[in-house]
């Protein structure tokens, strides 16, 4: 029998299986985007496919907990971009509003990629990260935090979303905490947006082969306990 902890998980995650699409509170449908009520930004994740597709195992805390690699492409009639931003959110998270992953800003407008290897903290330097860019606050108190949604609540969405900005938001001068917030930066980017996309990844773990093989799959373990016996 699984330990009371996950029954107890997964008995309240299906409890609370219909509390999920908080989509209309993304940060890309905020009163910033009021005038770009369309993506035109297309983003691509080589690793797990089109909009849609899963997240890998290696991307989650049950894995190596590793940003997906994202490719982004503005389109050719695009205006001058200052510096690019990236909010990753769950919509679905059973909670009043969606659940933030990783908040990337300050972005080189000569980028057109984020690497797993850019985010490695530079010791000393506050919120700046390895790929020339800095980091705000998740829930999770780190620089990403890989989807983890809860037992039994079902497959959840994960919205990559890149924002291009006519200004350096360093730029409005003192907004902004040392690592800020959803929030703040709501308040920082109004009248900065120049367009934006959406990439919508899913967290489908317990369909895959590789996560029903993991070892570290409660499910698996349970199992392997009853063979033994």
């Amino acid at each position: 029998m699984p330990p009371f902890k996950e029954r107890l998980e997964s008995f309240v995650g299906g409890l609370l299986s219909s509390v999920r699409g908080h989509d209309a509170s993304l940060f890309t449908q905020s009163a910033p985007f009021k005038d770009h009520p369309e993506p035109t930004i297309t983003i691509t994740a080589p690793e797990s496919g089109p909009s849609g597709s899963e997240l890998k195992l290696h991307h989650t805390p049950l894995g190596e907990n590793r940003f997906p690699e994202l490719h982004w492409k503005a389109p050719s009639n695009a205006p001058v971009v200052a510096e690019y931003l990236v909010m990753v959110e769950d919509p679905d998270a059973p909670l009043p509003s969606p659940v933030v992953h990783g908040v990337y800003y300050s972005i080189p407008a000569s980028r057109n990629s984020l690497l797993p290897s850019d985010f490695e903290k530079i010791g000393g330097e506050g919120d700046l990260l390895s790929g020339g860019f800095k980091y705000g606050a998740n829930r999770m108190k780190s620089v990403w935090g890989g989807p983890r949604p809860v037992m039994g609540h079902g497959v959840h969405r994960y919205m990559f979303q890149v924002v291009a900005l006519s200004v350096k938001v360093e730029d409005e001068g003192g907004l902004l905490n040392e690592v800020p917030t959803k929030a703040e930066l709501e308040k920082v980017v109004a009248g900065l947006v120049v367009m934006y996309g959406v990439n919508s990844l899913q967290d489908a773990l317990a369909n895959t082969e590789q996560y029903k093989n993991d070892p570290r799959n409660p499910a698996l373990r349970r199992r392997k306990t009853t063979e033994q016996q």
